[in-house]
């Protein structure tokens, strides 16, 4: 009776390190899939919206299966990290036969979500892959093209949820989610080139490529470029939608402001879906900013602004 007491338990808790290993936290990233299927208007359309969801459901199978890619190559230096330590490979909770079997299920299963949706999803999807194992046995060692690869991930499944809802993307939003990515992949690298210190070669040897002076040099770079494409992108929205989507452009200056903030002074700067889930100040922010952009694409702003002075006029 002990006996079998004890397997349940080891059953359950290998469940769990397998649920751990998929990282569920990073889905948060696949939510670019559905910003085409917002701002293209198409919000309100139940087969658009059916297909914009599996292909998220599809991205999240197949960027599980990258992640564990990645910690199967990245195995030793994780054992080495502070926090990447405690990751089930890492820490010994799965071994890399079972990961393996993981990766092949969650492929099959991402795919065929892919393939149902529009066989050109699995293209995309089988770049992404491509694209990831270079960068986790190559390019991940090369400074500067580490973080651009990383920026492409967004890129492209900002491109799969376009193609999701057959909508063209438009440059000045692949450009907005481009310098988005890298921002966040710079702040990623100032969090581990402060964190580790010296330990930096142990964990990833392209650290040591990478100062706080760099960094912060690259990131004047990239913040007011991601600022002013957005600022760009609004401004073209305004052939559809007024001059409204401008409005938003506090809110995103307010989002980078408070995240470059939690850089210096916060301690969960180590992932976007880190920030994404600890901090209220960007939830809030993030919520604020696509609840004015669906009022802006699918209300009518004039309408309610009217409605406003009305009320105000009457109260006086």
């Amino acid at each position: 009776m002990a006996s079998s007491t004890t397997d349940i338990k080891k059953t359950s808790f290998s469940l769990k390190a397998l649920l751990k290993q998929l990282r569920p936290k990073q889905w948060a990233k696949n939510g670019i899939v559905l910003a085409p299927l917002l701002f293209s208007g198409n919000f309100r359309n139940p087969e658009l919206i059916q297909q914009a969801l599996l292909c998220t459901v599809a991205f999240c199978a197949i960027s599980s299966a990258t992640y564990t890619l990645n910690d199967i190559a990245d195995i030793n230096a994780d054992r080495a990290h502070p926090t990447k330590c405690r990751r089930p490979l890492a820490a010994g909770l799965i071994t890399v036969p079972q990961a393996i079997v993981l990766v092949c299920l969650l492929l099959v299963f991402g795919l065929y979500c892919g393939f149902v949706v529009r066989p050109t999803i699995d293209v995309i999807c089988l770049i992404y892959m491509a694209m990831n194992l270079l960068y986790s046995f190559k390019l991940k060692a090369v400074p500067i093209i580490d973080i651009l690869c990383i920026a492409l991930g967004f890129v492209l499944r900002a491109v799969a949820g376009a193609a999701a809802i057959f909508v063209t993307p438009s440059a000045w939003f692949l450009l907005c989610t481009t310098f988005g990515a890298l921002f966040l992949a710079l702040e990623k690298r100032r969090y581990e080139v402060v964190l580790l210190g010296t330990k930096q070669i142990e964990h990833r040897k392209v650290l040591q490529k990478y100062t706080p002076e760099l960094i912060q040099r690259l990131e004047s770079l990239i913040a007011p470029s991601l600022l002013a494409t957005y600022a760009f992108y609004t401004f073209q929205a305004t052939t559809s939608h007024g001059q409204w989507m401008m409005t938003t452009i506090p809110i995103v200056l307010y989002g980078v402001m408070r995240y470059q903030y939690l850089s210096e002074h916060g301690d969960c700067t180590g992932t976007p879906e880190d920030i994404l889930w600890k901090d209220r100040s960007i939830q809030v922010t993030l919520l604020v900013w696509v609840a004015v952009c669906a009022l802006v694409i699918y209300g009518n702003p004039h309408a309610w602004l009217g409605y406003v002075t009305h009320t105000i006029d009457s109260l006086r």
